[in-house]
């Protein structure tokens, strides 16, 4: 008797396998990357990107392009002031309070409260203080701008002038450091402890330059037109402000 032939079932191809499941984990990896994309972006609204156009990365300033046009070309005014071979640097501070005033008051280019106006122009060891103030009075009622859907009538600065520039002494003013190992205080570099308070340090600077500016809006809602703005040297070539005082009487 002849033996009857038994079919050998063909063995699925182990590449096959293989390809099924390279292909298989791609489609889950990208749709999770969209998906993920798509639920981070608060209901798959995309966020705006704010592009920075130029920076004196010596001086740290920069311009954006969210910035006022006005913003721009004072940039273009701050740049060719410090090329100069010999810096002015009355010229150079005048400069600073004017684009610090642009910056801080244009805030229809912010996109939110947190993102303050004037702070590359401010002295660096006030500059939170100066953060938090602005945050709290100013921009306190600024809403968020993230997915560029904001719906709120907001100031820009439309012109600046510069009334009076004047030269004057100025006193800094910081807390007294305390070493919380030893209780031991002491003063920042360059300060001494203040003769009328024991829990302050002084630093006496012999030149500000004190200016005093007026600006208009593109829309009047009642915002600050006129300030006093105090403008001193850092460390290296940097003038900063370190003091400014809105709607003063003095200069009207």
């Amino acid at each position: 008797m002849s033996k009857k032939l038994r079919k050998i079932k063909p063995k699925k191809s182990k590449k096959v396998k293989i390809i099924v499941i390279i292909l298989i984990l791609i489609i889950l990896g990208v749709g999770g990357y969209f998906g993920y994309n798509y639920l981070s972006s608060s209901n798959g609204k995309k966020k705006i990107t704010v592009k920075v156009l130029d920076s004196i990365e010596e001086y740290g300033y920069s311009i954006k392009d969210r910035d006022s046009e006005l913003f721009k070309n004072e940039y273009e005014v701050l740049k060719k002031i410090l090329n100069e071979k010999e810096l002015d640097e009355k010229a150079y501070a005048e400069q600073v309070a004017k684009m610090f005033i642009i910056d801080l008051y244009s805030i229809n280019s912010k996109i939110n409260k947190y993102d303050v106006g004037g702070r590359d122009y401010f002295y660096n060891t006030k500059v939170d203080m100066y953060d938090l103030k602005v945050m709290d009075t100013i921009y306190s009622n600024l809403l968020d701008d993230t997915y560029g859907d904001r719906k709120q009538d907001l100031p820009e600065v439309k012109s600046i002038e510069i009334k009076d520039t004047k030269e004057d002494t100025y006193t800094f003013v910081e807390n007294v450091i305390v070493d919380e190992s030893t209780g031991a205080s002491s003063c920042p570099t360059n300060f001494t402890r203040s003769k009328n308070n024991n829990s302050k340090c002084v630093k006496d600077v012999d030149k500000v330059y004190v200016i005093n500016l007026e600006w208009d809006y593109v829309s009047d809602m009642g915002y600050d037109d006129k300030a006093s703005v105090i403008v001193a040297k850092e460390d290296g070539k940097r003038w900063s402000v370190v003091e400014y005082k809105p709607k003063l009487d003095a200069f009207k």
